[in-house]
C-alpha cells in the first residue's frame, strides 16, 4: 500500500470517529418518514431491474 494512501486511509478514519463523537451513533442514518412503514414500499423497486414477482404478473396480464 502506498504511503499517500495510507494518509488519506487514516484521515478518513479520523474523520468517521470524529463525526460519530458528533452525533453520538456510529450507525446513524435515518429512514425517510414516508418510507417509514411504508407498505408501499414492499411492492416497489429502486434497482434497474423488475423483481421475479413483478416479471410473473406483466407475463400473465400480457399472456405471454
Amino acid at each position: 500500500m502506498s504511503f499517500h494512501r495510507q494518509l488519506l486511509e487514516g484521515a478518513i478514519d479520523r474523520l468517521i470517529d470524529l463525526l460519530d463523537k458528533i452525533d453520538g451513533d456510529p450507525d446513524f442514518e435515518p429512514e425517510p418518514l414516508e418510507e417509514q412503514h411504508d407498505a408501499e414500499a414492499d411492492v416497489t423497486w429502486t434497482s434497474g431491474m423488475a423483481p421475479g414477482w413483478f416479471i410473473i404478473a406483466e407475463n400473465a396480464r400480457r399472456k405471454i
